[in-house]
């Protein structure tokens, strides 16, 4: 029995992204606009945890805007340019968005391996060195597509997956919470501050 777990073990962990990504694109390159329909989405708008937090006056001309360039849901996108990497899921709760040519735009094989877990995956620190490890250029590093297809990821079975997905999701809204807490502190202090110097 030991040695059945170890085998699969190893099968899940020796799983290269080429068997279940389906698609790899670049978003596209484009001008954007301060206000409109469809978000243009860039590295500066997310945060230190890969959540889409930050995003301001950045959006595309859908009418000028081939409909393939929008995400669908599940797509994953891999920021795979410049110092910062890091995988974002997008759903269709964000409104449409277009990917920025920073992205790859994947599809991944859902019978194999949860778009929500992917995400989660590429976001864990060793994935994220291997990624940095891969990148090629001195002034805008990239991942080379041959390079990422090529990594390996542990892909357990669809219900293991999902109990992973479901414990990070609970320890992430439980971070989320303490820092807004922790913001609004120390947005009280500043106020207190600046009432007794005010006051003075």
């Amino acid at each position: 029995m030991f040695a059945v777990k170890q085998y699969y073990a190893r099968l899940y962990m020796n799983t290269k992204l080429n068997k279940i990504i389906t698609s790899i694109k670049y978003g596209p390159h484009t001008s954007t606009l301060y206000d409109g329909e469809v978000k243009y989405l860039k590295g500066n708008h997310f945060d230190e945890d890969a959540q889409f937090t930050l995003f301001a006056d950045s959006y595309v001309d859908k009418d000028r805007l081939s409909t393939k360039h929008l995400l669908q849901e599940g797509d994953v996108i891999i920021a795979s340019k410049g110092y910062r990497n890091f995988a974002w899921r997008y759903t269709k709760d964000h409104g449409p968005c277009v990917a920025s040519s920073l992205f790859y735009v994947v599809k991944v094989n859902e019978q194999m391996i949860s778009s929500p877990y992917f995400a989660l995956m590429m976001n864990s620190t060793r994935v994220l060195d291997q990624l940095k490890a891969t990148a090629r250029g001195a002034n805008m590093p990239t991942i080379p597509k041959g390079e990422l297809l090529g990594m390996k990821l542990y892909v357990p079975p669809l219900a293991h997956q999902k109990e992973i997905v479901e414990i990070s999701n609970t320890i992430n809204k439980k971070i989320t919470l303490e820092r807004r807490l922790l913001n609004e502190s120390i947005k009280l202090r500043k106020g207190l501050i600046n009432k007794l110097i005010s006051n003075r």
